[in-house]
């Protein structure tokens, strides 16, 4: 073929390959709303386990909209990707040899297989421990005593006398503590969600709620999250771990392939052990469990990685 007629297969696989993603994308519009509460629900857990506010901020009229703009292309990436990467392989596989193309379709599934587990992992596991501990910090931090001072009453104004008296009798709201809301609760029924944490109030036609925080620790940070800087950290950690993941296979290509041999990967198995150490503490959150679920499973890998290519030979073998 000549370089025009490359350049042409090129173009028309590159179209294609959009007209796939608009498609998918049009699909997703209405379903792309439960991916993104999906999203959301390890914060949302994590905010409300430690007595935050459990939504998120938008600082301008149209951030909400472009987001789920950015969910639904997504979603449509994902639809459309085994249309997509078929088109690449189109274009890609005709210049290789058959050797290589063998290769190339053997570690494909393994490589979409570790992909997917890595992001299960992420979601599953690192992202609820991380975002527990990180809430979970700025809850720690406790509130300082706002009563002021003789000096400070006197600097700031204010009764410099002793407290007001109180009342003798002073009228009192019980409403009960439950678990779960109750399924036909009658209009004006007032009760406490202990689970959710928040104060709810059955209305004409549906119930409103007022999230609460405890009275004995008032937090100093109010943990309140931009939707898109949560889905730009949740989007860095899943291509993170799917790459990660990938270990094993990029250990076994370059043992095959002759470019690293098995024995010099074995003799730098404590280099390669702290340039995973050094990774993980990029990629992970900054909290040492996040930093461990990371590193532990890369190293883990690497081993495998080891394994499957002390079975290899090299092709120039």
């Amino acid at each position: 073929m000549t370089i025009g007629e490359h350049l042409d297969e090129l173009r028309g696989c590159v179209v294609r390959s959009l007209l796939a993603l608009v498609a998918a994308a049009l699909l997703c519009i209405w379903p792309a709303k439960w991916l993104l509460a999906m999203i959301a629900r390890p914060v949302i857990l994590a905010l409300g386990r430690h007595a935050q506010p459990t939504n998120f901020l938008a600082q301008n009229p149209a951030e909400t909209l472009l987001i789920y703009v950015k969910v639904v292309l997504i979603s449509g990436l994902i639809l459309a990707s085994p249309y997509i990467l078929h088109q690449v392989w189109r274009f890609v596989g005709a210049g290789l040899y058959q050797h290589e193309r063998r290769w190339v379709l053997k570690l494909l599934p393994p490589s979409a297989g570790l992909f997917l587990l890595g992001v299960a992992f992420m979601y599953l596991i690192v992202l609820p421990v991380s975002l527990n501990f990180l809430v979970g910090f700025s809850s720690w931090l406790p509130m300082p005593d706002a009563t002021p001072t003789a000096l400070e009453r006197v600097l700031l104004g204010g009764p410099a006398g002793a407290a007001t008296t109180q009342p003798a009798s002073q009228p009192s709201l019980s409403a009960p503590v439950v678990d779960a809301d109750p399924p036909h609760a009658p209009q004006g029924t007032v009760w406490f969600n202990s689970a959710q944490k928040r104060l709810k109030v059955r209305g004409v036609d549906q119930t409103y709620s007022l999230a609460l925080q405890p009275d004995e620790h008032l937090p100093l940070v109010t943990t309140h999250f931009r939707i898109g800087e949560y889905l730009s950290f949740v989007l860095v950690l899943t291509v993170a771990f799917g790459l990660t993941f990938q270990t094993p296979l990029v250990v076994l290509f370059l043992a095959r392939t002759g470019i690293v041999p098995v024995d010099v990967l074995r003799r730098s198995r404590r280099i390669v052990i702290l340039a995973i150490v050094v990774i993980a503490g990029v990629l992970a959150p900054p909290d040492i469990a996040s930093h461990l679920l990371l590193s532990v499973p890369m190293v883990a890998l690497f081993e495998i990685g080891l394994l499957l290519a002390g079975r290899a030979r090299p092709t120039g073998a």
